[in-house]
């Protein structure tokens, strides 16, 4: 595992030095180098998992102990490394004195600077293994974290009824972190006035009692912490406060699930960094499919979580939608893991009156499943969910009673339409060749009343008319058809293809046209 330094003086040739010395030693990162008190100070602030801080004692006016005291009391899990002219048993007395645990000097060598960073690393790790087993009686619950791929995509619902279905034998944690626009209490009909945001100036001393005092109990067994009722207040939260919210939800909670929102942000990086499992909700439509694209993208290039380990969930699914599941894997580039259909009208209005956690349904089984696959891992998560038919029924026998009745209905039923359908083809082609059969006809006849009008009657004009009306036919239509010439009138009749057996034969056009002189 690779440590986290912090190197901290004033001189710039000691930093110079030390700065080439930590970049050859191995498994050890130089995060960043200040210059003074309140650089450290707000450096530890901004890197909740640093492991090491090298202080120079020359800090500050020669005040580098004071520092590293107060340093080592906010922050007794860091480990602290005084950088002394000359190490010796004085200068390890000081050091013990001010809570730092070791000490190099100046001029100390590439192997003795990495065996003292070892070390105290070291340390560092196994102190707060140990803290973390305690603190939650040896138990580390899993944190679900629950994002949207835009807004309007049901994250907030899929989340509340995630805590929902874990309840029972498990205590269940549920956080607000849309901090600007969570409803999670609204949804719950809870009336709030703390919420997580509170947490922030007591972050580092997290304990479960904390957290019940700033909870609400909901019915059903889930413990809320709410998003502020005034939205500029997210700006309160920082990114170290959001991770010791989730350590703490980690060791208090069997279970927690987390509403992180549709916006990323520095405190939602953090949750989603930190959290076991996380869950991208989207609806069957383009705009949230491209939105999830890009989300899955954007969160895999800022290392905030690789591509594969996000679960991505189709909310409100129907047989209307004209995009399915394989769809939706193809725009988003990776496995859907799961469905759940859409609750119609009875959902919404459950919705609106906050009385969602007292009604079931298709959609409250859909997420049941998925919540205690993701608890659980008793399933793989690559399959999706059942399919949308069998979650629209209840209980699992009518579910299976019902599929099948379908699957019978739809063979006998699919035949039959394609049947019909062929009919109507048919028919069709056959009325479009009889018209073009009329129109070849009544053309042909002109021609041969043209050449009765041009030449005088007699027995040669008639066959010299047929003839001219036979030539302006080919093909099918010359097959079969004659032509009838008088003084005063052409008739020519054509037989049309037949497209429909026993109807064409039957069908021809007959056009008689008046001679004029």
């Amino acid at each position: 595992m690779v440590a986290k330094v912090l190197l901290a003086s004033a001189d710039e040739p000691t930093l110079e030095r030390m700065a080439q010395v930590l970049a050859e030693v191995e498994n050890v990162r130089l995060v960043r180098v200040v210059r003074d008190a309140a650089g450290v100070r707000e450096a530890v602030a901004r890197t909740p998992d640093l492991d090491v801080l090298v202080i120079d004692v020359g800090l500050e006016a020669a005040h580098g102990l004071a520092v590293a005291r107060a340093i080592a009391a906010a922050n007794p899990l860091l480990g602290i490394i005084l950088l002394v002219d000359q190490a010796g048993p004085d200068q390890f007395a000081a050091a013990m004195d001010s809570g730092a645990r070791s000490v190099i000097s100046r001029s100390a060598s590439l192997a003795e600077v990495g065996g003292r960073l070892e070390a105290v690393s070291q340390w560092v790790r196994a102190a707060r293994a140990a803290l973390s087993a305690n603190s939650g009686g040896g138990r580390a619950g899993k944190v679900i974290a629950v994002a949207g791929a835009k807004g309007g995509v049901g994250t907030s619902a899929c989340a509340l009824l995630t805590a929902h279905s874990l309840t029972g034998t498990r205590s269940v944690g549920l956080v607000d972190f849309d901090l600007q626009s969570g409803d999670v209490a609204a949804y719950l009909g809870v009336h709030t006035r703390r919420s997580v945001v509170d947490l922030v100036d007591i972050a580092g001393e997290m304990t479960g009692r904390i957290l019940q005092e700033i909870s609400y109990d909901v019915a059903g067994g889930i413990r809320l912490l709410s998003a502020p009722n005034d939205g500029e207040r997210a700006e309160e939260m920082t990114a170290s406060a959001a991770r010791a919210v989730v350590g703490g939800l980690r060791f208090h909670y069997d279970a927690s699930v987390i509403d992180v929102g549709s916006h990323l942000t520095e405190v939602t990086a953090a949750v989603l960094e930190e959290a076991d499992v996380v869950v991208l909700v989207v609806t069957p439509d383009l705009p949230a499919l491209r939105a999830a694209r890009r989300t899955l993208a954007m969160w895999q290039r800022l290392a905030i979580r690789p591509r594969s380990s996000v679960r991505v969930v189709i909310n409100r699914l129907n047989r209307r939608n004209e995009v399915t599941t394989g769809l939706a894997s193809r725009i988003v580039e990776v496995d859907i893991d799961a469905t759940v259909p859409d609750g119609g009208v009875p959902f919404e209005s459950a919705m609106n009156t906050a009385s969602l956690l007292g009604m079931s349904g298709p959609v409250h089984s859909a997420v049941a499943r998925l919540a205690h696959r993701l608890v659980e891992e008793t399933a793989p998560m690559g399959e999706t969910d059942e399919t949308l038919e069998e979650l629209a029924a209840a209980g699992s026998g009518r579910r299976r009673a019902r599929a099948g009745r379908e699957a019978g209905q739809s063979a006998v039923e699919l035949p039959i339409a394609m049947a019909i359908a062929l009919v109507i083809f048919l028919s069709c082609a056959q009325g479009i060749a009889w018209g073009a059969g009329h129109m070849l006809a009544r053309q042909a006849a002109y021609e041969g009343a043209r050449t009765v009008g041009i030449e005088a009657w007699g027995p040669l004009t008639a066959e010299a008319a047929r003839r001219d009306a036979l030539d302006q036919l080919s093909g099918p239509w010359r097959q079969g058809a004659w032509v009838d010439v008088s003084s005063s009138r052409v008739t020519v009749h054509v037989s049309t293809p037949s497209i429909v057996p026993g109807l064409g034969r039957e069908a021809s056009a007959t056009v008689p046209v008046q001679v004029e002189r």
